[in-house]
């Protein structure tokens, strides 16, 4: 009996790697941009990298994907940007445009912590005219694409480049952009810009603690916040699924809670939405988002036809917020996303990256990956 235990318990521990080791190997050509890159972990590509090597989906070389093969900012390097490169496209399946909020010195060199707003400054500002023109010629020869939310941030680029942006993607910014916070005065969560922000436009210290929504208007320092029994009658906004098509269909789960920064956006066309974020609210929370102009649910993904589906993401689903194990086990995204709900209060994004983002992403592969 004991002898069989003990080969049920290796059974266990060395089936899933050996699993892995069985799939038989697939090619796509995934190009990955991402223009916000500050330290090594590479946070909101490395994901989408794990998730390749998970599947054993290779370049068409057959080389492995590595987190630091990329497109945009390479922090202490020189040069410390590897451009968009058009011909890579050419060849491309999937273009991943991960993040393009640029980098700022606070990112690099630690000045929020000395909370001198005044000595930030831009470093790298994300898209070129080049880059984006580049993207818009992949997009239009109808090219599988996906973004996650940079809207506010192609801001400080110049009007034309967000709209240039927004026109690819169907959508548009409203000017606001949000989030939810375990701890509003942690500043790893709630960075000092913001705080920064509020306390020049309201001339007081950032009073806020606990958990909360918060909602930025950076053109003109409006600042909205929502406590949980207050204003919330559910402490987290949601993703909800309103179509399940493409990416957003097998294994994609919907009302779970989000977790981080999300931005509210228009869909230029209701039908293209395909995914909201809704916030369930008091009569005092409805009020306040009536006086400042907004809805209680906006979208989440927004798909628009462009010869081929183009995929806006208005929440930063694909930042790594938890430790992703050896990628060379077999079903260990099947496993996280079974105990994610157990572990949401303790690591709050559990849900959202493990039973949203990566069947959403693992839908993309799928679709371009061939043996």
């Amino acid at each position: 009996m004991k002898k069989f235990l003990l080969l049920l318990v290796l059974a266990a521990i060395a089936g899933p790697p050996i699993a892995w080791k069985m799939q038989k190997d697939r090619k796509a050509s995934v190009t990955i941009v991402d223009e916000s890159v500050v330290d090594p972990a590479h946070s909101d590509h490395a994901g989408l990298v794990w998730l390749l090597d998970q599947d054993r989906v290779r370049r068409p070389s057959g080389t492995t994907y590595r987190v630091d093969d990329y497109y945009g900012y390479y922090p202490h390097r020189e040069p410390d940007v590897r451009p968009l490169d058009p011909l890579a496209l050419e060849e491309t399946d999937l273009l991943y445009l991960a993040d393009a909020r640029g980098v700022w010195r606070s990112g690099l060199e630690s000045f929020e912590m000395m909370r001198d707003f005044g000595r930030d400054q831009i470093v790298h500002s994300g898209f070129s005219d080049a880059e984006i023109t580049a993207i818009e010629h992949y997009v239009h020869n109808g090219r599988l694409t996906v973004a996650e939310a940079f809207l506010f941030y192609a801001e400080h680029q110049g009007t034309n480049a967000r709209r240039r942006l927004e026109d690819l993607f169907g959508v548009d910014w409203t000017g606001w952009i949000g989030g939810w916070f375990k701890e509003l005065n942690d500043i790893t969560e709630v960075p000092f810009w913001v705080r920064g922000m509020y306390e020049r436009s309201q001339q007081q210290s950032w009073p806020f603690r606990g958990p909360g929504v918060l909602f930025i208007k950076p053109a003109t320092g409006e600042f909205v916040v929502l406590s949980p029994g207050v204003e919330l009658r559910s402490p987290r906004p949601e993703i909800i699924i309103s179509q399940r098509r493409g990416a957003l269909s097998e294994g994609v789960m919907s009302s779970l809670p989000l977790w981080g920064w999300f931005e509210v956006v228009e869909a230029r066309d209701p039908a293209t939405v395909h995914a909201l974020i809704r916030l369930n609210l008091t009569g005092a929370g409805q009020k306040a988002l009536e006086d400042i102009g907004l809805p209680f649910t906006f979208p989440g993904v927004v798909a628009q036809w462009v010869e081929r589906e183009t995929y806006y993401v208005a929440a930063d689903f694909g930042n790594q917020i938890t430790w992703l194990g050896p990628a060379q086990i077999k079903w260990i995204p099947d496993v996280r996303a079974q105990f994610s709900s157990a572990a949401e209060g303790q690591f709050p994004g559990e849900q959202a990256f493990w039973r949203f983002y990566m069947p959403f992403v693992r839908n993309l592969i799928e679709a371009v990956a061939r043996p």
